[in-house]
Protein backbone atom coordinates (compact mmCIF):
# COMPACT_ATOMS: atom_id res chain seq x y z
CA UNK A 1 0.00 0.00 0.00
CA UNK A 2 1.24 3.76 -0.70
CA UNK A 3 1.83 6.14 2.12
CA UNK A 4 -1.50 7.51 1.94
CA UNK A 5 -3.54 4.07 1.77
CA UNK A 6 -1.72 2.94 5.12
CA UNK A 7 -2.75 6.29 6.32
CA UNK A 8 -6.67 5.53 5.24
CA UNK A 9 -6.68 1.70 6.29
CA UNK A 10 -5.15 2.82 9.89
CA UNK A 11 -7.56 5.28 10.87
CA UNK A 12 -10.61 3.41 8.72
CA UNK A 13 -10.83 1.59 12.52
CA UNK A 14 -11.30 -1.87 10.68
CA UNK A 15 -8.79 -3.72 11.81
CA UNK A 16 -9.20 -5.27 15.58
CA UNK A 17 -5.95 -5.67 16.13
CA UNK A 18 -4.65 -2.02 15.09
CA UNK A 19 -8.12 -0.77 17.47
CA UNK A 20 -7.00 -2.71 20.33
CA UNK A 21 -3.40 -1.27 20.32
CA UNK A 22 -4.78 2.22 19.30
CA UNK A 23 -7.74 2.65 22.41
CA UNK A 24 -5.16 0.53 24.89
CA UNK A 25 -2.42 3.59 23.87
CA UNK A 26 -4.02 6.43 23.43
CA UNK A 27 -6.10 5.87 26.83
CA UNK A 28 -2.53 5.29 28.23
CA UNK A 29 -1.52 8.31 26.99
CA UNK A 30 -4.57 10.52 28.18
CA UNK A 31 -4.11 8.98 31.85
CA UNK A 32 0.19 9.42 31.94
CA UNK A 33 -0.09 12.80 30.50
CA UNK A 34 -2.85 13.71 33.57
CA UNK A 35 -1.09 12.01 36.39
CA UNK A 36 2.20 12.22 35.64
CA UNK A 37 1.06 16.73 36.07
CA UNK A 38 0.42 15.36 39.46
CA UNK A 39 3.21 13.32 40.12
CA UNK A 40 5.98 16.23 38.30
CA UNK A 41 4.17 19.32 40.32
CA UNK A 42 4.65 16.70 44.14
CA UNK A 43 7.94 16.21 42.86
CA UNK A 44 7.63 12.41 43.00
CA UNK A 45 9.17 11.70 39.74
CA UNK A 46 11.80 9.22 40.82
CA UNK A 47 9.43 7.05 42.88
CA UNK A 48 7.81 6.13 39.38
CA UNK A 49 10.73 4.35 38.37
CA UNK A 50 10.64 2.33 41.38
CA UNK A 51 7.31 1.78 41.09
CA UNK A 52 7.22 0.57 37.38
CA UNK A 53 10.17 -1.71 38.07
CA UNK A 54 8.82 -2.79 41.30
CA UNK A 55 6.17 -4.61 39.08
CA UNK A 56 8.30 -6.96 37.66
CA UNK A 57 8.83 -9.81 40.59
CA UNK A 58 4.71 -8.99 41.08
CA UNK A 59 4.17 -10.44 37.35
CA UNK A 60 6.29 -13.10 37.75
CA UNK A 61 4.51 -14.25 40.80
CA UNK A 62 1.43 -13.94 39.32
CA UNK A 63 2.32 -16.48 36.59
CA UNK A 64 3.70 -18.76 39.45
CA UNK A 65 0.76 -18.65 41.25
CA UNK A 66 -1.57 -19.21 38.91
CA UNK A 67 0.70 -20.81 35.95
CA UNK A 68 -1.31 -19.05 33.25
CA UNK A 69 -0.67 -15.96 31.25
CA UNK A 70 -4.16 -14.55 32.68
CA UNK A 71 -3.92 -10.31 32.54
CA UNK A 72 -5.85 -10.40 35.56
CA UNK A 73 -3.47 -12.00 37.43
CA UNK A 74 -0.63 -10.66 36.53
CA UNK A 75 -1.22 -6.96 36.98
CA UNK A 76 -2.99 -7.86 40.37
CA UNK A 77 0.25 -9.31 41.49
CA UNK A 78 2.41 -6.44 39.99
CA UNK A 79 0.17 -3.73 41.55
CA UNK A 80 0.70 -5.50 45.03
CA UNK A 81 4.25 -5.56 44.54
CA UNK A 82 4.12 -1.82 43.17
CA UNK A 83 2.20 -1.06 46.86
CA UNK A 84 4.98 -2.36 48.36
CA UNK A 85 7.68 -0.82 46.95
CA UNK A 86 5.68 2.64 47.99
CA UNK A 87 5.02 1.16 52.09
CA UNK A 88 9.33 -0.06 51.74
CA UNK A 89 10.29 3.66 50.41
CA UNK A 90 8.15 5.24 52.97
CA UNK A 91 9.13 2.83 55.64
CA UNK A 92 13.17 3.49 54.79
CA UNK A 93 12.21 7.71 54.85
CA UNK A 94 10.39 7.76 58.26
CA UNK A 95 12.19 5.17 60.04
CA UNK A 96 15.42 5.62 59.12
CA UNK A 97 18.19 8.12 58.42
CA UNK A 98 17.91 7.15 54.51
CA UNK A 99 17.19 9.75 52.09
CA UNK A 100 14.47 9.49 49.69
CA UNK A 101 16.36 9.45 46.67
CA UNK A 102 18.64 6.91 48.58
CA UNK A 103 15.38 4.59 49.62
CA UNK A 104 13.99 5.09 46.36
CA UNK A 105 17.44 2.90 44.44
CA UNK A 106 17.50 0.91 47.21
CA UNK A 107 14.12 -0.61 46.32
CA UNK A 108 14.04 -0.39 42.86
CA UNK A 109 17.41 -2.34 42.51
CA UNK A 110 16.15 -4.64 45.40
CA UNK A 111 12.68 -5.81 43.94
CA UNK A 112 13.92 -5.78 40.79
CA UNK A 113 16.46 -8.02 41.20
CA UNK A 114 13.74 -10.46 43.12
CA UNK A 115 11.92 -9.80 39.70
CA UNK A 116 14.76 -11.23 37.23
CA UNK A 117 15.32 -13.95 39.81
CA UNK A 118 11.43 -14.96 39.94
CA UNK A 119 11.95 -14.57 35.75
CA UNK A 120 14.88 -16.93 35.47
CA UNK A 121 12.29 -19.49 37.52
CA UNK A 122 9.78 -19.16 35.39
CA UNK A 123 11.50 -20.02 32.58
CA UNK A 124 12.45 -23.04 34.41
CA UNK A 125 9.52 -24.57 35.34
CA UNK A 126 8.87 -25.83 31.65
CA UNK A 127 5.26 -24.10 31.65
CA UNK A 128 4.65 -23.94 27.82
CA UNK A 129 2.46 -21.00 28.80
CA UNK A 130 5.56 -18.73 30.02
CA UNK A 131 6.11 -17.57 26.51
CA UNK A 132 5.60 -13.84 26.36
CA UNK A 133 6.56 -12.74 29.48
CA UNK A 134 9.70 -10.72 28.81
CA UNK A 135 7.42 -8.66 26.89
CA UNK A 136 6.98 -6.70 30.21
CA UNK A 137 10.42 -5.28 30.33
CA UNK A 138 10.13 -3.41 26.84
CA UNK A 139 6.39 -3.75 25.90
CA UNK A 140 4.48 -5.40 23.00
CA UNK A 141 1.37 -3.71 22.01
CA UNK A 142 1.16 -6.00 19.05
CA UNK A 143 -0.07 -8.46 21.10
CA UNK A 144 -2.65 -7.18 23.25
CA UNK A 145 -6.06 -8.71 22.60
CA UNK A 146 -9.42 -7.96 23.34
CA UNK A 147 -9.66 -8.89 27.03
CA UNK A 148 -5.96 -7.82 27.70
CA UNK A 149 -7.77 -4.31 26.50
CA UNK A 150 -10.59 -4.90 29.31
CA UNK A 151 -8.60 -4.78 31.93
CA UNK A 152 -6.21 -2.30 30.98
CA UNK A 153 -9.01 -0.10 30.07
CA UNK A 154 -11.07 -0.35 33.28
CA UNK A 155 -7.61 0.50 35.28
CA UNK A 156 -7.29 3.68 32.74
CA UNK A 157 -11.13 5.01 33.57
CA UNK A 158 -10.72 4.20 37.07
CA UNK A 159 -7.90 6.21 37.21
CA UNK A 160 -9.88 8.88 35.16
CA UNK A 161 -12.79 8.55 37.62
CA UNK A 162 -10.37 9.85 40.62
CA UNK A 163 -8.69 12.37 38.83
CA UNK A 164 -12.08 14.90 38.80
CA UNK A 165 -13.21 13.67 42.03
CA UNK A 166 -10.17 14.68 43.94
CA UNK A 167 -9.01 17.60 42.03
CA UNK A 168 -9.51 20.37 44.77
CA UNK A 169 -7.65 18.18 47.16
CA UNK A 170 -4.81 17.77 44.28
CA UNK A 171 -4.52 20.75 43.46
CA UNK A 172 -4.39 22.31 47.20
CA UNK A 173 -2.09 19.32 48.91
CA UNK A 174 0.59 20.23 46.04
CA UNK A 175 0.44 24.00 46.05
CA UNK A 176 -0.38 24.65 49.86
CA UNK A 177 -0.49 21.65 51.81
CA UNK A 178 -0.03 23.80 55.16
CA UNK A 179 -3.58 25.81 53.90
CA UNK A 180 -5.11 22.14 52.63
CA UNK A 181 -4.26 20.74 56.64
CA UNK A 182 -6.05 23.58 58.27
CA UNK A 183 -9.30 22.87 55.89
CA UNK A 184 -8.76 19.00 56.67
CA UNK A 185 -6.73 17.92 53.99
CA UNK A 186 -4.07 15.67 54.29
CA UNK A 187 -1.36 15.75 52.76
CA UNK A 188 -0.38 12.06 53.02
CA UNK A 189 -3.85 11.21 52.14
CA UNK A 190 -2.89 13.21 48.40
CA UNK A 191 0.03 11.44 48.85
CA UNK A 192 -1.42 7.99 48.66
CA UNK A 193 -3.62 9.00 45.94
CA UNK A 194 -1.24 10.55 43.87
CA UNK A 195 0.85 7.10 44.60
CA UNK A 196 -2.55 4.88 43.40
CA UNK A 197 -2.83 6.76 40.21
CA UNK A 198 0.75 5.93 39.50
CA UNK A 199 0.03 2.08 39.88
CA UNK A 200 -2.81 1.67 37.84
CA UNK A 201 -1.13 3.65 35.40
CA UNK A 202 2.09 1.82 35.34
CA UNK A 203 -0.05 -1.41 35.14
CA UNK A 204 -2.18 -0.34 32.71
CA UNK A 205 1.22 0.75 30.42
CA UNK A 206 3.14 -2.48 31.19
CA UNK A 207 2.22 -4.58 28.44
CA UNK A 208 2.25 -1.46 25.81
CA UNK A 209 5.26 0.35 26.59
CA UNK A 210 7.20 -2.07 29.40
CA UNK A 211 8.26 -1.25 32.94
CA UNK A 212 11.36 -0.16 31.17
CA UNK A 213 10.07 2.77 29.70
CA UNK A 214 6.81 3.75 31.67
CA UNK A 215 8.28 6.67 33.59
CA UNK A 216 8.55 7.92 29.87
CA UNK A 217 5.00 7.70 29.69
CA UNK A 218 4.19 9.46 32.48
CA UNK A 219 7.19 12.49 33.35
CA UNK A 220 7.54 13.76 29.62
CA UNK A 221 4.23 14.72 29.05
CA UNK A 222 3.96 16.70 31.79
CA UNK A 223 7.51 18.05 31.85
CA UNK A 224 6.57 19.24 28.64
CA UNK A 225 3.34 21.01 29.26
CA UNK A 226 5.08 22.85 31.98
CA UNK A 227 7.15 25.18 29.18
CA UNK A 228 3.82 26.40 27.97
CA UNK A 229 1.92 27.09 30.97
CA UNK A 230 2.14 27.78 34.12
CA UNK A 231 -2.31 27.22 35.12
CA UNK A 232 -2.61 23.87 36.80
CA UNK A 233 -5.28 22.62 34.78
CA UNK A 234 -3.94 23.73 31.23
CA UNK A 235 -1.13 21.75 32.56
CA UNK A 236 -2.73 18.71 33.04
CA UNK A 237 -5.37 18.89 29.58
CA UNK A 238 -1.86 20.15 27.46
CA UNK A 239 0.08 17.09 29.12
CA UNK A 240 -3.09 14.86 28.04
CA UNK A 241 -3.27 16.52 24.75
CA UNK A 242 1.08 15.56 24.16
CA UNK A 243 0.50 11.78 25.65
CA UNK A 244 -2.31 10.72 23.23
CA UNK A 245 -0.70 12.58 20.39
CA UNK A 246 2.58 11.12 21.14
CA UNK A 247 0.80 7.51 21.33
CA UNK A 248 -1.33 7.72 18.64
CA UNK A 249 2.02 8.66 16.65
CA UNK A 250 4.15 5.90 18.11
CA UNK A 251 1.66 3.09 17.44
CA UNK A 252 1.45 4.39 13.59
CA UNK A 253 4.96 4.65 12.62
CA UNK A 254 5.07 0.66 14.13
CA UNK A 255 2.49 0.13 11.77
CA UNK A 256 4.15 1.67 8.86
CA UNK A 257 7.02 -0.15 10.21
CA UNK A 258 6.07 -3.67 11.63
CA UNK A 259 9.33 -5.03 12.95
CA UNK A 260 9.73 -1.75 15.55
CA UNK A 261 7.86 -2.20 18.80
CA UNK A 262 5.14 -0.12 19.58
CA UNK A 263 6.51 1.25 23.10
CA UNK A 264 9.76 2.44 22.47
CA UNK A 265 8.05 4.53 19.16
CA UNK A 266 6.03 6.56 21.41
CA UNK A 267 9.04 7.12 23.64
CA UNK A 268 10.63 8.45 21.29
CA UNK A 269 7.90 10.66 19.92
CA UNK A 270 7.53 11.85 23.54
CA UNK A 271 11.53 12.65 23.66
CA UNK A 272 10.86 14.73 20.17
CA UNK A 273 8.39 16.54 21.37
CA UNK A 274 9.78 17.23 24.50
CA UNK A 275 12.76 18.28 23.24
CA UNK A 276 10.46 20.88 20.71
CA UNK A 277 9.07 22.15 24.20
CA UNK A 278 12.32 22.86 25.94
CA UNK A 279 14.01 24.34 22.98
CA UNK A 280 11.11 26.37 21.50
CA UNK A 281 7.91 27.32 23.50
CA UNK A 282 7.25 30.30 25.15
CA UNK A 283 9.48 28.93 28.49
CA UNK A 284 11.92 27.27 26.71
CA UNK A 285 15.47 28.00 25.78
CA UNK A 286 15.80 30.04 23.04
CA UNK A 287 12.79 32.33 24.25
CA UNK A 288 14.60 32.70 27.56
CA UNK A 289 17.90 33.38 25.66
CA UNK A 290 16.10 35.78 23.79
CA UNK A 291 14.50 37.42 26.95
CA UNK A 292 18.13 37.81 28.46
CA UNK A 293 19.80 39.36 25.65
CA UNK A 294 16.72 41.41 25.28
CA UNK A 295 16.64 42.87 29.08
CA UNK A 296 20.50 43.11 28.84
CA UNK A 297 19.88 45.74 25.81
CA UNK A 298 17.16 46.70 27.81
CA UNK A 299 19.46 47.64 30.79
CA UNK A 300 22.11 48.98 28.71
CA UNK A 301 19.74 51.71 27.20
CA UNK A 302 18.40 52.75 30.32
CA UNK A 303 21.44 53.25 32.19
CA UNK A 304 22.87 55.66 29.40
CA UNK A 305 19.89 57.31 29.31
CA UNK A 306 19.85 57.54 33.31
CA UNK A 307 23.76 58.32 33.12
CA UNK A 308 23.08 61.72 30.60
CA UNK A 309 20.31 62.62 32.60
CA UNK A 310 22.76 62.68 35.88
CA UNK A 311 25.15 64.35 33.46
CA UNK A 312 23.00 67.19 31.62
CA UNK A 313 20.98 68.18 34.65
CA UNK A 314 23.50 68.30 37.19
CA UNK A 315 22.59 69.74 40.77
CA UNK A 316 25.64 71.81 40.47
CA UNK A 317 25.11 73.19 36.51
CA UNK A 318 22.69 72.27 33.95
CA UNK A 319 24.10 71.80 30.63
CA UNK A 320 22.93 72.14 26.96
CA UNK A 321 24.49 69.16 25.96
CA UNK A 322 26.73 66.50 26.72
CA UNK A 323 29.70 64.99 24.23
CA UNK A 324 29.82 61.14 24.30
CA UNK A 325 33.53 61.39 26.03
CA UNK A 326 31.46 63.33 28.74
CA UNK A 327 29.32 60.52 28.95
CA UNK A 328 32.01 57.83 28.30
CA UNK A 329 33.88 58.98 31.67
CA UNK A 330 30.41 58.97 33.87
CA UNK A 331 30.13 55.57 32.90
CA UNK A 332 33.87 54.31 32.96
CA UNK A 333 33.13 52.98 29.48
CA UNK A 334 35.23 54.26 26.14
CA UNK A 335 33.18 56.45 23.82
CA UNK A 336 33.33 54.11 21.01
CA UNK A 337 30.91 51.73 22.99
CA UNK A 338 28.52 53.96 23.52
CA UNK A 339 27.58 54.84 19.80
CA UNK A 340 25.23 51.64 19.26
CA UNK A 341 23.71 52.51 22.30
CA UNK A 342 23.29 56.35 22.17
CA UNK A 343 21.70 55.74 18.36
CA UNK A 344 19.15 53.00 19.95
CA UNK A 345 18.00 56.55 22.30
CA UNK A 346 17.91 58.42 19.02
CA UNK A 347 15.66 56.27 17.20
CA UNK A 348 13.59 56.09 20.17
CA UNK A 349 13.33 60.34 20.50
CA UNK A 350 15.01 60.55 23.68
CA UNK A 351 17.89 62.71 22.23
CA UNK A 352 18.62 64.42 19.87
CA UNK A 353 22.05 64.97 18.16
CA UNK A 354 23.77 68.28 18.35
CA UNK A 355 26.94 67.94 16.69
CA UNK A 356 29.26 65.90 18.53
CA UNK A 357 27.26 66.45 21.17
CA UNK A 358 23.82 64.57 22.49
CA UNK A 359 20.73 66.46 24.38
CA UNK A 360 18.05 64.95 26.33
CA UNK A 361 14.41 65.88 24.21
CA UNK A 362 11.44 66.14 26.51
CA UNK A 363 10.25 62.64 26.03
CA UNK A 364 13.35 61.53 27.04
CA UNK A 365 13.88 63.46 30.19
CA UNK A 366 10.37 62.22 31.19
CA UNK A 367 11.72 58.25 30.37
CA UNK A 368 15.22 59.29 32.27
CA UNK A 369 13.22 60.36 35.65
CA UNK A 370 10.81 57.83 35.88
CA UNK A 371 13.99 55.05 35.72
CA UNK A 372 15.75 57.47 38.58
CA UNK A 373 12.96 58.05 40.36
CA UNK A 374 11.79 54.08 40.72
CA UNK A 375 15.53 53.58 41.82
CA UNK A 376 15.45 56.37 44.79
CA UNK A 377 11.81 55.14 45.91
CA UNK A 378 13.21 51.36 45.83
CA UNK A 379 16.18 52.95 48.11
CA UNK A 380 14.08 54.84 50.48
CA UNK A 381 11.79 51.41 50.43
CA UNK A 382 14.68 49.12 51.00
CA UNK A 383 15.90 51.54 54.20
CA UNK A 384 12.39 52.09 55.83
CA UNK A 385 10.60 48.86 55.48
CA UNK A 386 13.89 46.23 55.21
CA UNK A 387 15.92 48.16 57.90
CA UNK A 388 18.65 47.84 55.59
CA UNK A 389 21.71 50.82 56.16
CA UNK A 390 21.83 53.67 53.10
CA UNK A 391 25.13 52.39 51.66
CA UNK A 392 23.84 48.71 51.15
CA UNK A 393 20.41 49.56 48.98
CA UNK A 394 22.07 51.20 46.09
CA UNK A 395 22.79 47.75 44.24
CA UNK A 396 19.51 46.14 44.68
CA UNK A 397 17.84 49.30 43.42
CA UNK A 398 20.07 49.35 40.43
CA UNK A 399 18.94 45.82 39.03
CA UNK A 400 15.17 46.70 40.33
CA UNK A 401 14.49 49.88 38.55
CA UNK A 402 14.40 47.85 35.02
CA UNK A 403 11.82 45.63 36.13
CA UNK A 404 9.19 47.67 38.17
CA UNK A 405 6.06 48.16 36.45
CA UNK A 406 4.10 51.87 36.80
CA UNK A 407 1.62 49.85 38.97
CA UNK A 408 4.48 48.70 41.39
CA UNK A 409 5.80 52.29 41.47
CA UNK A 410 2.38 53.44 42.19
CA UNK A 411 2.15 51.46 45.13
CA UNK A 412 5.51 52.12 46.41
CA UNK A 413 4.57 56.21 46.18
CA UNK A 414 1.38 55.66 47.91
CA UNK A 415 3.01 53.41 50.48
CA UNK A 416 5.60 56.05 51.50
CA UNK A 417 3.59 59.00 51.00
CA UNK A 418 5.12 60.57 48.13
CA UNK A 419 8.50 61.28 49.82
CA UNK A 420 10.94 64.26 48.69
CA UNK A 421 14.28 62.51 49.38
CA UNK A 422 15.85 59.33 49.26
CA UNK A 423 18.23 57.52 51.79
CA UNK A 424 21.00 59.80 50.36
CA UNK A 425 18.89 62.89 50.20
CA UNK A 426 19.01 63.28 46.84
CA UNK A 427 15.65 64.41 45.71
CA UNK A 428 13.58 61.89 43.90
CA UNK A 429 12.25 63.44 40.54
CA UNK A 430 8.11 63.47 39.69
CA UNK A 431 6.39 64.17 36.81
CA UNK A 432 2.68 65.66 37.78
Amino acid sequence: MTGWEDFIYFFSFSDQNINNVLIGTALLGIVGGLVGSLVVLSKRTLVIDAISHSMLPGIALGFLISGIKDPLYLLLGGMTTSALSVLMINAFVNRSKIKPDAAIAITLSVLFSIGVILLNLVQNTGNPNQSGLNDFLFGKAASMLSSDLKYFAILNLFALTIIPIFYRQFKIGIFDPIFGHTIGIQRNFVQFLISLLTILTAAAGIQTVGIILMSAIIIAPASAALFWTRNFSKVMMIAAGIGISCSIAGVYISYLFPEMPTGPWVVVVLATLSLFSVLLSPRGLIAKQLQIALNRKKIKIENCLKSLYKVQFNEKRILESVTAEELAHHLFLPSSKLEKTLKKLKRKHWVIHIGNSYCLTDKGKIEAERIIRIHRLWELYLEKYMALPPHLVHDSAESIEHVITPELERALTKIMGKPIFDPHQQKIPYHD
